[in-house]
């Protein structure tokens, strides 16, 4: 009887933690081109978006990243530009990474500078990038199935596990990288350290972007479908909200827990913000 009660009183507390409703605050200008990614800059308060701005995979030079304020206005549509088809990005020490097809351009956010670019030429879809507290950085090649680390300026394949399967979004946490795998529906803890990995959830469909969601969980996006779900430390997931019947795409997210702020860039015209509350 006891053993019930207890089940009873965690499911009912997790049921508390979990519950939470999302509302729509603002909608950008319809002046972005495939808004991709979106990722947030605390130093400078603004939140930086990638534009793939053609079709995928192709290497046109038109792709380019826009600075855009946290109340939806855009303050430079074309910040960098002269990229081919920019996707997920990375910020460490004032230094943007933008992953690039088969490269990952480093761009100075003091200079608005391209300083570096790695090249890869094994990649095939460069997609999503995480950088850990000491500087490690890590990016997924959805296409290939790998994940490649830029060390000691370097790129290398850091793994390519049977379970990767069109890997997408990354998330660093202070002991695992995070994966989530397109194809297979899945999400992957994988030690830093020893490489040994583990499943965290599955069922979702077109995985794409995944963020902390400052309660020892996670928001992550079903992008073609348009869904936001939430998933507690256990794994559990919960739908946030479905915008499929307005066609709107759920690209890889932001979360700005400070201010309970969830960016969503939409691969159309638009970004939008989305606050959360319990």
């Amino acid at each position: 009887m006891k053993k019930t009660i207890l089940i009873l009183f965690t499911t009912f507390i997790s049921a508390i933690s979990f519950s939470q409703n999302i509302t729509k605050v603002w909608e950008s200008d319809s002046l972005f081109l495939k808004p991709e990614s979106a990722l947030y800059d605390s130093s400078k308060k603004i939140l930086y978006i990638s534009n793939i701005n053609g079709e995928y995979l192709a290497k046109d030079g038109n792709g380019f990243i826009s600075k855009l304020k946290t109340n939806g206005e855009i303050e430079v549509l074309k910040w960098i530009d002269g990229l081919d088809n920019p996707q997920g990005m990375g910020l460490y020490k004032k230094k943007l990474y933008v992953a690039d097809i088969n490269r990952v351009i480093r761009i100075n956010t003091q200079t608005a500078k391209i300083e570096k670019v790695y090249h890869v030429d094994n990649a095939i879809f460069l997609n999503d990038i995480t950088i850990d507290t000491n500087g490690d950085i890590y990016v997924s090649d959805c296409f290939g199935s790998k994940i490649y680390k830029i060390s000691d300026e370097k790129i290398n394949v850091w793994t390519e596990s049977g379970f990767l399967s069109k890997p997408n979004g990354l998330l660093c946490t202070k002991e695992d990288l995070l994966v989530l795998n397109m194809e297979s529906k899945t999400a992957f803890a994988i030690n830093k350290l020893t490489k040994k990995s583990h499943q965290i959830f599955s069922g979702i469909d077109n995985l794409d972007g995944i963020v902390s969601n400052g309660k020892n969980g996670y928001i992550v996006s079903g992008a073609w479908q348009g869904q936001l779900f939430n998933i507690d430390a256990n794994g559990n997931k919960k739908l946030l909200i479905d915008l499929g019947k307005e066609k709107i795409i759920t690209a890889d997210i932001e979360y700005i827990a400070n201010d309970n702020l969830l960016i969503v860039p939409t691969l159309y015209k638009t970004v939008l913000g989305f606050r959360l509350s319990n």
